[in-house]
Parts: C-alpha cells; sequence; structure tokens
C-alpha cells in the first residue's frame, strides 16, 4: 500500500479533503481517503506532497498528428488564416520530424498528468507511437469533403485507416467522425452516420460566426472556401437553421456526441442540442479559441444547462502545449467565479465518461486506477491555480 497525503486531496466524487491520506495500492488501485486519525499504527510510511492531489487528466480533444507545428503559426489571425497556414506549412515538414515530434510531445502531455486521450487522425502518423504507449487513446478517423463524387474514396480510406489502429493499438478503440458541421457532403455525411451506431463521435462546432452564415443562407467566409476548393459545384443554399438542427438528417437522438470547441454556441443552440441528443458532451479548448480567435465561449451558459462539459488542448498548431491543467489555468482567469473542484470534473470524470471509462479512471473512488497528479504552486486557501501551478503525474493510470 502507499499512503500519500497533501494539503488538499480532491476525489472528483466528493468534496476537497484537508488533512487526509490517499491509500493506493501498489498496482495503483485506490483503496480510498482517510482521516489521519484512522490510519493510525499503519506500517506503511506515509508520502506527503505540498499541493493538491487529484485523479488523472482526460484530455478529450488533441491533433497529436500536428505537433510539428509548435511556434510555427500566427495567433489571432482568425479560422480562415489560420486553415490556409496549415495548408501551406504541412507541406514543408519531413516524415522524421512529424514523427519525432509526436513522441517528444506525446510524452511532455503524459508526465503533465494525462491518462487518457481523445485524439484526431487524418493519417497514420500516430500509429507507431499508440501501439507502443501505455497511455489510452481513442483515435477519430477524421473525415471531410464537399464534393459528392469523392465521398466513397474519402470513407474507404478511413476505413482502411481505422482497421490499421484497431489492429496495432491495443489500448484503446477508434471511430470515423466527421470533420466539421460545414466540411462533408450529404453522400459522405450518410457514410459516416450509418457506421457510427453505437459508436463515440465528435465534430468540430461552431469554432466561429461563420458557421452559422453558412448555415442560415449559405453566405460568408466557409461558403467562398468551399467554392474555391470545389469551383464545380453547386451554391450552397443554407437551410435557415443553426448548425446542429441541420444534422438531425443523419444523426438520431442516441448518437453519443462530442461537440468541440462551441465558441460562439448561444442558448438557442444549447437548448436544441441538450433536447434533441441523449448522450451529448460538450468540449472546451480555451486556449485553442484564444490562440485562432481571441474569443472564449460563455461557458456559464453550458454551466447553467447542466451541459456535460469536457477540456481539450486542441493541437501544437493553435497552442502552446498540450496542457489540461493550462486550460484549467485560461478558465479560472476569465471564468474566477467556477470552483477548481468543478474544473476538475471536466478534465476527469466526464472526459472518462465520454470514453466509457468512467469505470476506471476519472475520481478517487474504491477500485478504481485513475493515475494520480500532483498539482504544486497552487493558492491553496482559495484553490485557485497561479501562473507558476504546475501539475505531473506520480502514479500511473491503468485501463
Amino acid at each position: 500500500m502507499l499512503y500519500l497525503s497533501a494539503d488538499c486531496i480532491i476525489p472528483i466524487e466528493g468534496e476537497p479533503c484537508f488533512g487526509s491520506v490517499l491509500v493506493v495500492e501498489n498496482d495503483g488501485t485506490i483503496d480510498g481517503i482517510y482521516a489521519k486519525s484512522e490510519l493510525t499504527g499503519s506500517n506503511s510510511e506515509n508520502i506527503h506532497y505540498n499541493g493538491i492531489l487529484c485523479p488523472g487528466f482526460v484530455n478529450t480533444h488533441c491533433h497529436l498528428e500536428l505537433s510539428w507545428a509548435k511556434g510555427l503559426f500566427s495567433e489571432g489571425e482568425g479560422l480562415d488564416y489560420f486553415i490556409w497556414q496549415l495548408g501551406k506549412l504541412r507541406k514543408t515538414v519531413s516524415e522524421t520530424s512529424i514523427i519525432d515530434s509526436i513522441e517528444k510531445i506525446a510524452n511532455e502531455m503524459e508526465q503533465s498528468g494525462i491518462v487518457a486521450t481523445a485524439d484526431i487522425a487524418n493519417g497514420n502518423h500516430t500509429l507507431d507511437y499508440k501501439s507502443k504507449s501505455q497511455h489510452y487513446f481513442h483515435t477519430f478517423v477524421e473525415v471531410f469533403g464537399s464534393d459528392p463524387n469523392t465521398a466513397y474514396s474519402i470513407f474507404n480510406y478511413a476505413v482502411d485507416l481505422k482497421s490499421q489502429f484497431q489492429e496495432r493499438v491495443f489500448r484503446g478503440s477508434v471511430s470515423i467522425v466527421p470533420h466539421a458541421t460545414y466540411s462533408l457532403s450529404d453522400a459522405l455525411f450518410n457514410l459516416v452516420a450509418n457506421a457510427a451506431k453505437g459508436k463515440l463521435l465528435c465534430i468540430h462546432h461552431q469554432e466561429n460566426k461563420d458557421e452559422n452564415l453558412f448555415f442560415r443562407d449559405g453566405s460568408g467566409p466557409i461558403a467562398a472556401r468551399r467554392k474555391a476548393f470545389n469551383p464545380d459545384l453547386p451554391i450552397y443554399p443554407g437551410t435557415g437553421k443553426r448548425p446542429m438542427e441541420s444534422l438531425t438528417e443523419y444523426f438520431g437522438p442516441n448518437q453519443k456526441m462530442l461537440l468541440v470547441h462551441n465558441t460562439v454556441s448561444e442558448k438557442q443552440d444549447i437548448d436544441f442540442v441538450q433536447n434533441y441528443f441523449d448522450n451529448v458532451f460538450w468540449c472546451l479548448c480555451p486556449n485553442a479559441n484564444l490562440f485562432i480567435e481571441k474569443h472564449l465561449p460563455e461557458i456559464d451558459l453550458f454551466r447553467q444547462n447542466n451541459c456535460k462539459i469536457t477540456i481539450g488542448t486542441d493541437s501544437l498548431a493553435a497552442n502552446h502545449q498540450l496542457s489540461i491543467l493550462e486550460e484549467i489555468k485560461t478558465i479560472q482567469v476569465h471564468f474566477p467565479q467556477i470552483p477548481l473542484a468543478e474544473l476538475l470534473t471536466w478534465s476527469t470524470l466526464n472526459g472518462a465518461e465520454l470514453l466509457g471509462l468512467q469505470q476506471k479512471l476519472g475520481s478517487f473512488v474504491k477500485g478504481k486506477r485513475p493515475g494520480v497528479v500532483l498539482i504544486e504552486n497552487a493558492d491553496l486557501n482559495t484553490l485557485q491555480l497561479k501562473p507558476e501551478t504546475t501539475s505531473r503525474l506520480i502514479i500511473p493510470s491503468h485501463t
């Protein structure tokens, strides 16, 4: 047994504990949290940490394959310019650089306390790393394409890619997902939807206001970009509806769904999604939102409407690090009224539930093996993070 005490222990399922001891079996299984007086006479030495102990983090949106892009992208130029930069810069990077950066950044991500990751893949660059890693990955094989004539070839490539991950990555799962609400033809959406039943899907949602314009009447920068990439396609007329309302012809209420970014989502969007879908999660990536659009979601709206919120890091094309702690810091700066325990719930148990791992990860409950993270240099009186606050994994998880 390991006896770990700290200034504060945040179990997630339960109130923060002060002056307590987290008891963990040698294989990482949680035994429980006890008052120090309950452990009098124990033969095992108590290890004390200055800081906060919490379960391992779950990163619900990541593009690990873009780890080569750190420091190369301009900030605050908007999504359109970001996409242009991505198309230009990815042609300049070597295969060796891509593979090396994935391994380096993934290791840093795991050392910071992330124990499971939902990761986007457009190719097989992350396959070798994931096949060797003890980290749990759910790989979202992403598809996009507005030309219906390419739908089958795009989807068949995704099916082959999914098979590669399934055959070689044993600690994880895989699903084929749409890139964004606006970036697939009807034919491609139908192929994805038909294969999605019983599977977890994610989709980039309302990253900026252009998306709302596109669905309202087919106007705006997304329509212009679609025309530039596919000049022979007929003009998209719009649906007169909001983005997710426009996709109900493809996805039924029982489709498990992760909506990513939600930067400009309003109450009408939240109301529709919450009422239509039985099992939906809302992923926030605040540092990427600021990096690209200089804009954050109205996070209190999601809280007021009882949304299941999760946290993602996005990619190093749109972030300075892949750290859940840094995402929490950003939220606390802009929304200081949100308690740390609530933010950690989004970052642990909600993410575990998204991935179907809530029986193993996400909280300090007896029998789980969620990993243990030490958060150091926080304000222990207010439970607020500071710029110098850090996190590190001190006990690995087991899934």
